[in-house]
């Protein structure tokens, strides 16, 4: 089969390797759509630890091909949307944080090659009304979700500000919605995904260029600020700017991924005195089954940008990062 394999910075290399053998508890997946991540742009770029010498893409779906012994052959011919780490439940990790972190599944290979080996808990089937490619969309969906559900919103006259509207910044606005949040305030510079932000059901949208996004916000507050700020661009420069449009008691999530070594940049005092409650949010936690039945009550229509052959992610991979599109994905076997 063909993968796409990391050699480390922009360095990628077409090779040509074996199908992954079943082994047991596991499921042979043929890849319809991998999408390519912000954390996959960042690892190209050294700002996210990674080993060299491996196959990216934990954004995919694909349709089960070949089952072990011991998994439901039911499975077999089902289109499923999967992550890259089946849970064992069992572990530390899995009963008191997060099935993505297991300690005993590993991660297995990524998602641009054109097959790859599942544990059979990792894969969950899509629904009739939901495209393969759009199922790809379940991991970030999941992601959001995963940090929504962290928060703890007063039940009534509570605001909201999302920062950056890519699409993890789409999900957790549309989550944020989900759970009862009466005003969304959302921060873009650029257009198109501004505007996409209403269909997913931000209220008020900023170009925090044009505008200034403090003085809305205390405006929209009554002067008190949010009760909660989402970081969803992964730069310590915003984080900072984001600080000054929390209120008192309110919560911040730290959605966006900043680069590995990046600190806290604001005063720690004020954080302190004003009681402001801070959420480090990564990955999928326990919500992919759940999130992936949210994305067919989404605005889909305009979020991946582009759908591209295996050969050319290396350069898809610099468009993503020069913030081209909104998703861009690859079918490994197309």
């Amino acid at each position: 089969m063909k993968c796409m394999t990391w050699r480390g910075n922009n360095n990628f290399s077409l090779d040509e390797i074996d199908i992954p053998k079943i082994r047991p508890g596991m499921c042979l997946v043929k890849i319809h759509t991998a999408g390519i991540c912000g954390t996959d742009i960042h690892i190209t770029q050294g700002l996210f630890p990674s080993p060299e010498n491996v196959i990216l893409g934990h954004e995919f779906s694909g349709t089960v091909v070949e089952v072990s012994q011991n998994v439901d052959k039911s499975l077999l011919g089902k289109d499923i949307a999967a992550h890259t780490v089946g849970g064992c439940g069992k572990c530390e990790s899995c009963k008191r944080w997060t099935k993505a972190h297991c300690e005993v599944n590993r991660r297995r290979i990524g998602g641009f090659s054109q097959y790859v080996l599942l544990y059979e808990q990792a894969l969950s089937i899509i629904p009739s009304n939901l495209s393969l490619e759009n199922a790809s969309l379940t991991e970030p969906a999941s992601a959001s979700l995963s940090c929504v559900e962290m928060l703890k919103p007063p039940p009534s006259n509570n605001t909201a500000v999302v920062v950056g509207n890519g699409l993890l910044g789409l999900f957790t606005i549309y989550f944020l919605k989900q759970i009862g949040i009466e005003k969304i305030i959302s921060s873009e510079i650029d257009n198109q995904r501004r505007n996409l932000s209403k269909q997913f059901g931000a209220d008020i949208l900023v170009n925090p260029i044009e505008e200034n996004l403090t003085e809305i916000v205390s405006s929209e507050t009554n002067g008190y600020g949010a009760d909660i700020v989402v970081e969803a661009v992964g730069n310590p420069k915003v984080l900072e700017g984001c600080f000054p449009l929390i209120r008192p008691r309110g919560q911040m999530l730290l959605v966006g991924v900043n680069p590995k070594g990046s600190k806290l940049p604001f005063d720690l005092y004020e954080m302190h005195r004003n009681e402001i409650s801070v959420f480090g949010a990564f990955g999928q936690g326990n919500s992919f089954e759940r999130a992936l039945n949210h994305l067919p009550n989404m605005p889909l229509t305009n979020i991946i940008s582009g759908r591209y052959p295996l050969e050319q992610l290396p350069k898809i991979i610099q468009k993503s990062a020069n913030l081209e599109g909104i998703k861009f994905v690859i079918g490994p076997n197309d």
